[in-house]
């Protein structure tokens, strides 16, 4: 039936959900271990090699050139009885099953899209920054350099916030409140807020001056949305 061949795949997804996880959080060390050397051997033989070209057209023919090779030599070499040529197709069938496993992950994408760009202030405020460094430099991002980047920080930051998430809030906590007394403490709040804004401006270009300007649009709502609540 079709309800219980969704609750197969959804099983599915949430045993090897519970597997990524176990890996990450090194609940089996040596498994976690085993997978973090190959793809760390993997990455950095990579890394080093000049050789290797990520482009998707490059690994595509590459792909394409083992699998001739390979079909090539499976030809040559003599079979005792002939063997039919089978012929692939897709049916009805393989296409809903993959719509159906393509379809969670389509629909929890836009549902993160739309919660992201509501326009809340709070959660403007949380992506803007990241949004912005990305358009600044994300030429510099590649997919290898992206998938590097998230095989070892998913094996380490983490299994170390775990660890350290006491200690972490802790500190922030402690710097966040000697900024507050000291900006409380400053006698001259508004000459120095003046000062930094007139220096800023001066010195950032027109699209600075346009994001530092949406930026504190956005604060003095989230301010005012907040003072409304409490």
């Amino acid at each position: 039936s079709v309800t219980g061949t969704d609750a197969l795949e959804q099983s599915g997804w949430e045993s090897l959900w519970e597997r990524v996880v176990e890996l990450v959080m090194w609940k089996d060390v040596a498994k976690s271990a085993l997978w973090f050397g190959l793809g760390s051997m993997f990455f950095l033989s990579c890394s080093f090699s000049r050789e290797i070209t990520f482009s998707p057209i490059s690994v595509f023919c590459q792909l394409g050139v083992m699998i001739l090779g390979l079909a090539f030599f499976k030809d040559s070499v003599p079979q005792r009885q002939p063997v039919r040529e089978r012929n692939f197709q897709l049916t009805e069938k393989d296409v809903l099953r993959a719509a159906g496993a393509v379809l969670p992950i389509a629909n929890s994408i836009i549902s993160t899209a739309q919660v992201i760009f509501s326009g809340n202030p709070s959660m403007t405020l949380k992506v803007l920054p990241v949004l912005l460094f990305g358009a600044k430099y994300g030429s510099l991002v590649t997919v290898w350099r992206l998938l590097a980047t998230g095989f070892f920080t998913s094996f380490t930051l983490p299994k170390l916030y775990i660890c350290y998430s006491t200690q972490i809030h802790m500190i922030a906590e402690n710097l966040i409140d000697r900024a507050l007394e000291a900006w409380k403490s400053c006698p001259r709040k508004k000459f120095v807020a003046g000062t930094a804004v007139i220096v800023c401006w001066n010195l950032f270009s027109v699209k600075t001056r346009f994001v530092a300007a949406f930026i504190s649009v956005v604060i003095l709502r989230y301010n005012h949305q907040t003072a409304g609540l409490v």
